[in-house]
């Protein structure tokens, strides 16, 4: 396989028993459906973290040559080991890396990195997390949401067609209720230097639980929080959760672990995080720099967030 010259932005993508999510996380960061990119401004590179069902063989076929589909050696079901593998494999400077195969995004990721290159030092870019769906899947799988009724969502949308559709047809998720009011604990896809991730030791395979636990929470609050970094947080873009079954979108963290019922599954995170750390875990208060436009579409879910802080606010008088 001949590859294209070297590229701009890396995205590392993994993949867990998603061959039906997989396909459209792809498509999503390709150029073509990215604004502002060149064929050959961006690889993917799909890292197969040991599905018992991968994506088939003729998807991956029909995929372009700026994507590469990797069988990680000795797959463990923390993603850290595949993360940082795909990370080294990585052509280009900047690095996408994406914890969760099931994440979509919009547009216009790409082409708001770009021009943040340009303008700051060692930018760290996130973006707002969002679950398909009405409600968190957490709590939308208790009222029938599955597959099927994603798909029909998405088919409704006219998706990809008109992408920023997305926005219709999904709420914030957990870690980012409060949009770009309060702090929000995580960022499925980041955009930050590869020589950066590096430094920083990029994700901590000691976090070995299945699904890495906390472990995203871990390396966003590392990255924003560092002295070299800069943080940058995308308003009018965003990633969108597909409902796979994973371990943290198909139950609720606050219940109790199916490994474990004498403790919830955000407990066990937790105490990992803590012997870690040394600490208990605290989202970064680090307040990030807004960038991109505020369109009619974003307004809604900034009301919304709105609506919740108030709503919690009340609680708490």
């Amino acid at each position: 396989m001949t590859l294209p010259p070297n590229p701009l932005i890396s995205v590392i993508i993994i993949s867990y028993n998603m061959a039906r999510e997989i396909p459209r996380t792809v498509q999503s960061f390709l150029p073509g459906y990215q604004l502002g990119v060149n064929d050959d401004e961006i690889e993917i590179l799909v890292m197969e973290n040991g599905s018992s069902h991968p994506v088939p063989a003729e998807i991956i076929a029909s995929w372009p040559q700026n994507v590469r589909y990797i069988e990680v050696e000795n797959p463990h079901h923390s993603p850290a080991k595949a993360l940082n593998a795909g990370v080294e494999m990585a052509r280009a400077p900047w690095v996408c890396p994406v914890i969760d195969g099931a994440r979509m995004v919009t547009p216009g990721l790409f082409k708001n990195a770009k021009e943040l290159f340009a303008i700051a030092k060692n930018p760290v870019i996130g973006t707002l997390g969002y679950h398909l769906g009405d409600k968190v899947q957490q709590q939308n799988i208790k009222f029938g949401y599955c597959q099927q009724a994603e798909d029909e969502l998405l088919a409704g949308i006219n998706w990809p067609n008109e992408p920023y559709r997305l926005f219709d047809i999904s709420c914030l998720g957990g870690s980012a209720r409060g949009a770009w009011f309060t702090p929000i604990a995580e960022s499925n896809a980041l955009i930050l230097r590869k020589e950066f991730y590096q430094q920083m030791g990029g994700y901590d395979e000691a976090f070995d639980l299945p699904g890495g636990g906390v472990i995203n929470l871990d390396f966003f609050k590392r990255a924003i929080d560092h002295a070299d970094s800069r943080y940058f947080l995308l308003v009018g873009e965003g990633s969108f959760h597909q409902y796979h079954g994973g371990v943290t979108t198909s139950r609720a963290v606050g219940e109790p672990s199916i490994e474990d019922k004498t403790r919830t599954t955000w407990q066990i995170y937790a105490e990992q995080y803590e012997k870690l750390r040394g600490a208990p875990y605290q989202p970064s208060a680090q307040t990030p720099t807004i960038y991109g436009i505020m369109t009619p579409k974003v307004r809604n879910a900034a009301i919304a967030a709105a609506l919740h802080i108030d709503a919690q606010l009340k609680l708490t008088d």
